[in-house]
């Protein structure tokens, strides 16, 4: 699935992510979370996540900024 960039939501005090349900079925998740801040990312899981996989997509995220700059010059 392609990256997507969301516009938060006023939620009360705070701010609000919404999600869509094609993405919340395709990760397993229904009302409950785990948020991690990685760097300057936060990382959304479900909350069974296995840690191998949780530190797969960490490592895969990092390699994605460090590269990205190469990937566009690719993409040209």
């Amino acid at each position: 699935m392609p990256g997507m960039r969301k516009r938060l939501a006023r939620v009360g005090n705070s701010w609000g992510l919404i999600v869509p349900k094609e993405v919340l079925d395709l990760l397993g998740i229904d009302d409950e979370v785990d948020l991690e801040i990685v760097g300057s990312t936060m990382v959304v899981s479900a909350p069974d996540l296995d840690e191998n996989e949780l530190e797969a997509s960490l490592a895969y995220l990092a390699s994605k900024r460090e590269r990205s700059e190469v990937y566009r010059r690719l993409a040209q």
